[in-house]
């Protein structure tokens, strides 16, 4: 299927890379002109609009900053389903809200266009290496057409139901992804305030019950590290978690720890940590507590 790709960040660019690395017929567009030729260059093609690219291939795959961009690409005056064609896909693979996704559904399903969403799990490193995972929101009859382009792109498409269903999967898996940085972070700035070392608390809390993922991949290379580089950015994380905290407000569900993440990670924005990786929360907490900064 002739294939485009909106928004070339820093997800959206590895997966779209690895597209044509896999020979897919690739036709991308972004706001910013770097990424656009760097993939042109690669042998994409390039559309000037998003509804020019939407009118020339059969499946469009969006990753955008957030449910405000999604909406404005996707449903506004010349944007995707304003040049989409009835039956092609579209595939959204940003990180956005209930009320969005459903709104992107809805919308497309009365133009007759094949909608889903598929956000990515794991890292921006295993973009890099085209080893994502994808959450797919999906009927039934369009599964198969679609999982096979997804696993061009990443390693695993794990179905989570009809359309929708996969940005819900995606804002409880970010909800504990993103409640584990502050988790992490007090633990590890407690013990150091107990006079505990750094690799041994390391050591322990990895080979526990304790572990789990962003632990043990993320933060050995990034905040103890002193990396601080954003592969997820804090302020997209305090997006996520807002986006979850909503999510069970609309479903009339408490949710003290994520309401509670979400506000410190506001302080921490307050306090100057925009531009830093999500794993900033440990210096954020440290810096918070009087504490100097855990590095292994």
């Amino acid at each position: 299927m002739k294939t485009g790709f909106i928004g070339l960040g820093r997800m959206g660019f590895a997966l779209a890379s690895h597209l044509l690395r896999n020979g897919v017929d690739l036709t991308v567009h972004d706001l910013q002109a770097g990424p656009v030729d760097r993939l042109v260059a690669q042998g994409a093609s390039r559309a000037a609009s998003v509804q020019e690219l939407a009118a020339s291939v059969d499946v469009v795959f969006t990753m955008l900053p957030g449910p405000k961009q999604a909406r404005e690409v996707i449903l506004g005056e010349g944007g995707v389903l304003a040049g989409l064609r009835q039956g092609s896909y579209l595939v959204e693979l940003s990180t956005i809200d209930t009320d969005t996704v459903d709104a992107l559904a809805a919308t497309a399903e009365k133009q007759g266009v094949r909608f889903a969403d598929a956000p990515v799990g794991r890292l921006a490193a295993h973009a890099d290496r085209g080893e994502s995972l994808f959450m797919l929101g999906a009927h039934d009859a369009d599964r198969a057409a679609l999982e096979p382009l997804l696993l061009k792109m990443g390693t695993t498409v794990l179905h989570c139901g009809a359309p929708g269903s996969g940005t819900r999967m995606k804002l409880i898996n970010n909800l504990m992804v993103l409640c584990y940085c502050q988790l992490n972070s007090e633990a590890l700035v407690l013990a150091g305030a107990l006079g505990l070392d750094a690799c041994k608390t390391f050591d322990v809390l990895t080979g526990t019950t304790a572990s789990n993922g962003q632990l043990k991949e993320k933060w050995p290379v990034k905040v103890l590290k002193g990396d601080l580089t954003p592969g997820f950015d804090i302020a997209l994380g305090f997006k996520d978690l807002t986006l979850a905290c909503q999510a069970a407000q609309s479903a009339s569900v408490s949710l003290p720890m994520g309401n509670l993440a979400r506000s410190l990670f506001q302080l921490a924005r307050h306090a100057g940590k925009d531009g830093q990786d999500t794993s900033c929360m440990t210096d954020f907490w440290a810096e918070s507590n009087g504490q100097p900064p855990i590095r292994l």
